[in-house]
């Protein structure tokens, strides 16, 4: 009877710790701020508001100082299919939340480390808001992930044509 105590214990342990490891693997990635550099500009990542990272399938974990900056890299590397999980942060609250979970917005006036002018809010209602507050687009991680990279930021429709000044 101990025997077998002791093997549902061991085996008990080994699944639990199965799952932590799943966890932490399905978890974003910890940034230095003022210290980690974005991957696709070089630039210091110092405003967890617009940090962005994601994960590709084969474990290696990417992080941007910007929302566009992820969206600009991905489509640069080739990665979009390959990645398995995205995160972004809450503009308000500065969580976490996984990108295809998050509302986002996208405007001319929504001010960004890189200009590429996209943010992102764990609720649709807080999303609105702001966008009614600056006159923004909102937008889907999809919509997102779907906008093409420049030379002078992303393409689409909340540029609008002139975005370009805020992306030198």
């Amino acid at each position: 009877m101990k025997l077998f105590l002791a093997f549902i214990f061991v085996a008990g342990s080994a699944t639990a710790a199965g799952c932590s490891t799943q966890a932490q693997a399905d978890a974003p990635p910890e940034i230095s701020y003022g210290r980690d550099i974005c991957i696709e500009c070089n630039m210091i990542i110092s405003e967890p508001r617009f940090a962005a990272s994601y994960r590709l399938d084969n474990g290696e974990t990417k992080t941007f100082d910007g929302i566009g900056e992820l969206v600009k890299h991905a489509h640069r590397m080739g990665e979009v299919p390959a990645i398995e999980f995205a995160w972004v942060h809450d503009f308000n609250t500065k969580d976490w939340i996984l990108a295809n979970e998050a509302s986002y917005v996208a405007g001319r006036e929504v001010v960004t480390p890189m200009g590429h002018g996209i943010v992102a809010f764990a609720t649709a209602s807080a999303a609105m808001d702001f966008a009614g507050d600056v006159g923004g687009t909102l937008m889907t991680w999809q919509e997102v992930l779907s906008l093409e990279a420049a030379e002078n930021g992303l393409i689409g429709d909340h540029h609008q044509g002139d975005h370009v000044e805020l992306d030198r």
